[in-house]
């Protein structure tokens, strides 16, 4: 099973920097203007670093921020300890989790497993920069089991380093030197296996790396690009909101859709647009995410024009789902794809190519994006699904999953150079 180790992070120098114009979401959700926005804010934003204008900026910029003591090196491993609070329909969360090294493996192997599939550009793009700079500005977010939350409870040794407010959002960063609960996290961890939830091109990617440095170094196990950063947090978190990822189709033959849809799905209701019944969808659909609900997996919301249908599979066509997939079925998304892939005569992937689809985590966006084609709100489903998804080998439908909040990029990133992890 995979092995986690503590390790020497490079940070912001708080006599430096505000940390508060320095960090940023996660590269892959922000759209150019936003990227923009996160670049305006500092010249010192992790996102000259993460998103930069060429590979090489980004090394010669990192060269002069260790000059100039904007970046410095940690003189002792340490385990870092992340706690976020969020509210979310009208509910208030506090999700924990930590950040460390954790040894790569190929996915057969089974220590580390995949529900989503990934695309050669992507990794390209990162490897490339991973490669030009030696250092990862980001981590991957995996899960693990742990039903009594043993590898969450207070040490007294946590330090806060950083406390910030990012819109409703409080993200509070803690280091953890103490030998004593890093040897408690590596022996608790090494009999589990992690499943990846976010970072499945970073991950691909820091094989790809491995690989490469291999040809220099050898198969040293010690050395640093046997290991990737990943935020952990255990799937049983009551705070971990594993929310869906909706759709916008945009497609203007509605009325026909929506009689073929009706040969395999029943129409529960229908209504018009509200912030209340918005509100009830919210707490619903995303409220009751660890509820086995095989019920859910038959359901979605279309939108159009702002008015909803509550849909629902028919029993008879249900059965053939669940006959081909037995666990595919259990997510929402792949049932309505299943279907509409006999509608439209074609897969998703051929509709996202020719710009026919887009992908939105915000249900607010997809009743506003209704008026221009066709929207699908998709419940929540558990990440204990998730787990059965990868133990059977199987993946998700692309931009299946939609992990609520986002962990923030700059409190900490890592260098990989060949050097030895400790």
């Amino acid at each position: 099973m995979p092995e986690v180790v503590s390790f020497k992070g490079w940070r912001y120098n708080p006599e430096k920097v505000d940390i508060n114009s320095v960090i940023a979401p996660p590269y892959d959700i922000v759209s150019p203007s936003e990227i923009k926005f996160y670049k305006n804010k500092s010249p010192y934003n992790i996102f000259h670093l993460e998103l930069p204008d060429s590979f090489t900026t980004a090394k010669k910029l990192l060269e002069t921020w260790i000059e100039k003591e904007i970046l410095f090196h940690e003189k002792e491993p340490n385990v870092y300890f992340y706690e976020l609070e969020f509210s979310y329909a009208e509910k208030n969360f506090c999700r924990k989790g930590l950040i460390l090294l954790v040894k790569l493996s190929n996915f057969e192997e089974g220590e580390i497993l995949p529900h989503e599939k990934t695309y050669s550009k992507v990794t390209q793009e990162r490897f490339e920069l991973l490669k030009t700079t030696g250092f990862q500005f980001s981590q991957i977010f995996g899960i693990y089991e742990d039903p009594h939350l043993e590898t969450l409870k207070k040490s007294e040794k946590k330090e806060l380093l950083y406390k910030v407010n990012f819109g409703s959002e409080i993200h509070k960063f803690f280091k953890i030197n103490s030998v004593k609960f890093q040897e408690k996290i590596k022996n608790f961890l090494k009999n589990k296996p992690i499943y990846i939830a976010d970072g499945h091109h970073r991950y691909t990617t820091a094989l790809t790396f491995k690989n490469y440095m291999e040809k220099f170094y050898g198969k040293k196990e010690n050395l640093d690009f046997n290991y990737i950063c990943m935020y952990l947090c255990p799937m049983e978190e009551p705070s971990l909101l594993m929310l869906p990822t909706h759709r916008i189709y945009f497609l203007h033959n509605f009325s026909e859709i929506f009689e073929k849809l009706k040969q395999f799905v029943e129409i529960i209701n229908s209504k018009t647009n509200s912030e209340e019944f918005v509100l009830d969808l919210k707490k619903d659909f995303f409220g009751k995410i660890f509820v086995k609900s095989e019920e859910k997996s038959k359901e979605w919301i279309l939108v159009h024009k702002k008015k909803f249908f509550h849909c629902r599979i028919k029993n008879a066509f249900w059965q053939e789902i669940k006959e081909t997939e037995p666990v595919l079925s259990r997510i929402p998304l792949f049932n309505f794809l299943y279907i509409l892939q006999k509608i439209l005569k074609a897969k998703e992937e051929e509709l996202k190519e020719k710009g026919l689809v887009d992908f939105v985590s915000d249900i607010e966006k997809v009743i506003e994006k209704s008026e221009e084609g066709i929207g699908v709100i998709f419940p929540a489903i558990s990440p204990l699904v998730l787990k059965e998804v990868a133990k059977a080998g199987k993946l998700m439908p692309h931009k299946c999953t939609y992990f609520y909040p986002k962990i923030l990029t700059g409190f900490v990133i890592r260098e990989v150079k060949g050097k030895p992890v400790k």
